[in-house]
C-alpha cells in the first residue's frame, strides 16, 4: 500500500473572471425580476419572459463550469499524481523513475506560459498545470526525455521537502 505523503486541491480563482461573470449573472437576474416579477419591460427592444430566463443559463453554465475547475495533486511513495478537472477526466501519474530532476521554483504563469490551465510555455518553459491559486510557485519536474512540466502549488515548502527527501533516497536519480 502507498503512503500518500502530500495531498492538494487547488480551485480556479481568477479574480477578473468571477467579477466579470457574477456581474453578467446579475444583470440578467436584475432584468428577468424587472420584467417578469414587476412587469416593467427591461430594455428598448425588451426580449420575451421565456427568451430571458433561458439567457439566464448561459451565466449559470458558466459558474457551475468555474466551479468545477480544480488541480488534485498528490504525492505518494511511487510518485506524482494530478489531475485537472474538468480537463483531464483521468489522473496522470508520473513514477519517480521517470524523473531526471524535480526543485520548487519561482514562476509568472502569464508571462512563461500565457495564463492558467493546462499550458504550453514558450521556449524552454515546456508544459504547465496551474490555477490561479498556484502562489507564483511551482514543483518543476525534468523528466529523462528532456520534456519539462511545472505543476503549480500553494504549499512549495511541503513539496520541497518530499522532493529533498526522494532525492536523498536515490529514487530521482539526477543526471
Amino acid at each position: 500500500m502507498n503512503t500518500i505523503l502530500f495531498n492538494e486541491v487547488q480551485r480556479f480563482r481568477v479574480r477578473w473572471a468571477w467579477i466579470a461573470v457574477i456581474a453578467l449573472n446579475l444583470l440578467i437576474i436584475y432584468a428577468i425580476v424587472q420584467q417578469v416579477i414587476f412587469g416593467k419591460p427591461f430594455g428598448s427592444k425588451p426580449a420575451s419572459n421565456l427568451t430571458l430566463l433561458l439567457i439566464e443559463l448561459g451565466p449559470l453554465a458558466l459558474i457551475i463550469f468555474l466551479s468545477s475547475i480544480k488541480l488534485k495533486t498528490f504525492i505518494d511513495d511511487n510518485g506524482i499524481h494530478y489531475r485537472f478537472f474538468p480537463f483531464q477526466l483521468k489522473t496522470t501519474y508520473i513514477g519517480w523513475d521517470e524523473l531526471r530532476d524535480a526543485y520548487m521554483r519561482e514562476y509568472n504563469s502569464f508571462y512563461e506560459y500565457g495564463g492558467w490551465g493546462i499550458r504550453m510555455g514558450s521556449g524552454k518553459s515546456g508544459k504547465a498545470i496551474n490555477t490561479s491559486e498556484s502562489a507564483a510557485k511551482g514543483l518543476q519536474l525534468k523528466f529523462k526525455d528532456n520534456e519539462l512540466l511545472l505543476i503549480g502549488t500553494k504549499r512549495p515548502d511541503e513539496i520541497s521537502a518530499i522532493i529533498d527527501s526522494m532525492i536523498a533516497e536515490g529514487k530521482i536519480a539526477r543526471l
